[in-house]
């Protein structure tokens, strides 16, 4: 998760001022609100990214409380070729990391529902 710490406001307001993201930024910040639970669509995430607080929700995320059903949402992202964080960070260095945020969370939850059942 350390490349979200590297994100700052001047990358999220290089996101913000696409009238029309790349499809992969657009990609990318569809998971970003399926993960926060807000609509998907690019208006509505441009007005999230806006908020003062994005960036501590980011950082805080309780990747322990997301649901399976979004969990199954956010695979078919992450598995997508154009989700790759190395081809999202050729168009937006922001949404490249926010990519790999992505990626880190979808892992995490896979892991973590493997290890549950061994833990108990």
């Amino acid at each position: 998760m350390t490349e979200v710490e590297k994100i700052d406001k001047g990358a999220i307001t290089e996101i913000k001022a696409y009238s029309k993201p790349p499809p992969a930024v657009e990609k990318v910040l569809s998971c970003v609100m399926l993960l926060f639970q807000k609509q998907t669509d690019w208006p509505n995430a441009k007005r999230v990214l806006g908020e003062s607080t994005f960036l501590l929700h980011l950082k805080n995320f309780e990747k322990d409380d997301v649901k399976e059903s979004i969990l199954a949402k956010v695979k078919k992202y992450v598995n997508m070729p154009m989700f790759a964080a190395e081809e999202v960070s050729k168009v937006s260095k922001a949404a490249g990391a926010l990519c790999m945020w992505c990626h880190a969370i979808s892992l995490y939850a896979e892991v973590s529902k493997e290890v549950a059942p061994k833990r108990a």
